[in-house]
């Protein structure tokens, strides 16, 4: 029996109480349960280009459960399961689905403060992959790949930080990930199968009570199971290479608080990529985000989030129309999004809250098929506890 089925029947209590009551809480993010049934509609499921997105906007009902427990003070539990149906286009029906434990603490050593973390996750991810070209389910080589980037994912993740003082904490990590995709028995497809290793360092610095900065750079090396490199000429796969990228990554930005009922995060993200074959991957990305979280009243939250991104090749070609569905395209865009939440009743440790999220993203491509619009808008019924 697979992990993915193993998960699935274990999580199956889980569907049912989401299914009864997605996005992330905010009176209720700290509770131990969120149950949340959401009604909504969205104009581009499959984010597609003018030419095959749906004239009118799909109707959607989504379930979300999320389990979050504390085990002898220092373990730390966490699942959730997603499940999304359309009303007219099941092909963006989504099922998705975690489980994470993390153990964590703190300790002296000489003297000095130290905190750590060290985890362990799996994730899937089930979704019919429709075809940017075509508006239709993607095939290849006339056969059809729907399930081509169903996957499974194995997360091992371990952190350390120093505690110099009330000011400065400084941290590593090391995370190795493994992740398998849906593996379809067709001549010349590409295997996506990879696994990868990232090693992280950073600093925290408290610049005043109302806020910190953070930043930190990390190596990633990310190790394809069995695809090959391209060359540079035209596209073509090189017989009897092995694909490896090596990324490096600066994240940084600013937190502030400059009261109890307003909060503000803003950073920056920049990111290189590099295919140590011929270079035909290269590839730079990045983005700018701001997000805020307003406490109207006791009851009351706003949310809002803005965010800019880019993703650049550095070697643009030519190439076959059917293998770029493999390969990442250049895009850029914006996405903006507004919640509200509501606290209706509590009783007890218990919370019942409406909400009501907008959200808008606009990218362009020099492929037009790449070039998207897509709004949505969501209401839903959360129930949180403990």
């Amino acid at each position: 029996m697979s992990i993915r089925l193993l998960f699935r029947l274990a999580t199956v209590s889980m569907v049912c109480i989401s299914i009864l009551c997605p996005s992330e809480g905010l009176a209720t993010d700290n509770n131990a349960v969120n149950a949340t049934i959401t009604y909504g509609a969205d104009d581009n499921p499959h984010k597609l280009s003018e030419t095959f997105k749906p004239e009118e906007a799909v109707n959607f009902i989504k379930g979300d459960f999320k389990l979050r427990t504390q085990l002898f003070k220092k373990l730390y539990v966490h699942a959730r399961v997603t499940k999304t149906l359309y009303d007219d286009d099941p092909r963006a029906d989504r099922f998705y689905g975690n489980a994470k434990l993390t153990l964590r603490d703190r300790f002296r050593l000489s003297g000095e403060k130290f905190k750590y973390k060290v985890s362990a996750g799996y994730r899937f991810n089930d979704k019919t992959f429709v075809s940017k070209r075509t508006g239709l389910v993607g095939t290849y080589a006339g056969q059809s790949i729907a399930d081509r980037y169903d996957s499974d994912q194995q997360n091992y993740f371990a952190e350390l930080i120093y505690i110099q003082n009330s000011i400065f904490e400084y941290g590593a990590s090391y995370e190795q990930r493994d992740k398998a995709y849906e593996q379809l028995d067709i001549p010349g497809l590409s295997n996506l199968d990879y696994s990868h290793q990232k090693f992280t360092a950073g600093l925290e610095y408290k610049a005043s009570d109302l806020g910190r900065f953070f930043m930190n750079g990390s190596f990633k090396q990310r190790e394809y199971v069995d695809r090959r490199g391209r060359d540079l000429e035209d596209g073509n796969q090189i017989v009897g290479t092995d694909l490896l990228y090596n990324y490096a990554t600066l994240n940084m930005g600013y937190i502030y608080r400059p009261n109890n009922d307003v909060r503000w995060r803003y950073t920056y993200n920049y990111e290189e990529r590099r295919d140590t074959v011929t270079g035909y991957y290269n590839a730079t990305s990045g983005y700018l985000a701001m997000s805020a979280i307003h406490r109207i009243s006791d009851y009351q939250y706003l949310r809002a989030r803005v965010k800019y991104s880019k993703f650049s090749l550095v070697n643009q070609i030519e190439i076959n129309p059917e293998t770029l569905e493999d390969d990442a395209s250049e895009k850029q865009g914006v996405t903006a999004m507004l919640g509200y939440e509501w606290i209706l009743a509590t009783l007890f440790d218990t919370n019942l809250a409406v909400y009501v999220e907008l959200e808008h993203s606009n990218f362009s491509n020099s492929d037009p098929f790449y070039t998207h619009e897509k709004s949505s808008a969501s209401l839903g019924i959360r129930w949180s506890a403990f």
